[in-house]
C-alpha cells in the first residue's frame, strides 16, 4: 500500500516513522532542521494522517514495514536510506531493517525498544482495541496517552505542544486505533536480532519517558555492535517533538558521521 508523504530536501535520504496514534506532522522540527543537507521522506502510516486506512482488523508491524517498502519503490528510490522511527514507528523500522536489510544505510531508533509485549500488556491492548472499535470513542485512551507520552515539564510549560497532538490523536479514527494497537500487541520480539544489524545506530530517548525508558534504550545499545546512546533532557517519550533542539543535534551528528 502505498503511504501519503511528504518529500522535502535534497541529499543523502532519511525517512522518519512516525509513532501511534500520530501522524508525519511531529517531525516538522527535524524537517526544518535536517532538510537543507538531507532528503528528509515522512509518511503517514496506514490509517494514520492522510494515507489509506484498509479494512484489516489487524495491522501487523511487518505490513507497515512492508508498505513502507513499497512506498520507496514507487518513488524509485534504490538507493540506501537511513531510516529512523519512534516508538510504533521504531517497531516498524526493525521490522524493515530485519527484513529488508540491503535498503538501508543507517538506523535510528527514538523513544522505542526491541522487546516484544509482556503478556499483560498485549491482553490490555487488546481490551482497549475491543473498546475503541465498539464505542466509537477515543477521548479516554487520547487523554490517557497525554499523560503518559509528555514529560510533567512538557504538559506544563508547553501546553500548545500538547494541544496540538491531541487534535492529530483524535483525528485518528476509532478503527485505525484498534487495529494498530492489535498489530502492536501482536509483535515479535527483535532482542535477538540486534546483534545482526551491523548499521550505524543511534539510540535516543527521553530522559523522562515512561513508556519505552532509558532502561530499554540501554538493553539495545548493549545488544547493536554499532549503536550510540543519546539521552535527552525535558522530554518523556516524544523526545523530537519535546525537546527538538537537543534532539536534532544528535541526529546531525550521527548523520554526519554516516
Amino acid at each position: 500500500m502505498l503511504l501519503q508523504h511528504d518529500d522535502n530536501g535534497r541529499g543523502p535520504v532519511v525517512v522518519l516513522l512516525h509513532g501511534f496514534p500520530f501522524d508525519r506532522s511531529m517531525w516538522a522540527s527535524q524537517v526544518e532542521a535536517l532538510s537543507d543537507q538531507y532528503r528528509l521522506i515522512v509518511p503517514d502510516l496506514r490509517g494514520h494522517g492522510s494515507s489509506p486506512a484498509p479494512d484489516d482488523r489487524v495491522y501487523t508491524i511487518d505490513a507497515m514495514a512492508d508498505d513502507l517498502i513499497e512506498t520507496l519503490n514507487a518513488l524509485n528510490l534504490h538507493e540506501k536510506v537511513v531510516l529512523g522511527g519512534l516508538s510504533m514507528g521504531g517497531y516498524i523500522a526493525l521490522s524493515a531493517i530485519t527484513r529488508y536489510p540491503d535498503r538501508f544505510m543507517g538506523l535510528m531508533l527514538l523513544d522505542t525498544k526491541a522487546t516484544s509485549d509482556p503478556p499483560e500488556i498485549a491482553r490490555g491492548r487488546g481490551i482497549t482495541a475491543e473498546q475503541v472499535e465498539s464505542s466509537g470513542n477515543t477521548e479516554t485512551l487520547v487523554e490517557g496517552l497525554i499523560l503518559r507520552v509528555f514529560a510533567q515539564e512538557t504538559r506544563e510549560h508547553k501546553p500548545e505542544l500538547v494541544e496540538s497532538l491531541r487534535k492529530v490523536m483524535k483525528s485518528t479514527s476509532p478503527r485505525t486505533i484498534a487495529a494498530s494497537l492489535r498489530g502492536m500487541a501482536a509483535r515479535p520480539d527483535r532482542m535477538d536480532d540486534l546483534a545482526r544489524i551491523q548499521l550505524p545506530t543511534l539510540i535516543l530517548v527521553g530522559a523522562d519517558d515512561v513508556v519505552t525508558p532509558v532502561s530499554d534504550a540501554k538493553a539495545m545499545a548493549e545488544r547493536l555492535p554499532n549503536a550510540k546512546l543519546a539521552v535527552i533532557t525535558d522530554s518523556g517519550h516524544l523526545a523530537p517533538l519535546e525537546n527538538p533542539e537537543a534532539s536534532n543535534t544528535e541526529i546531525l551528528s550521527y548523520l554526519k558521521e554516516l
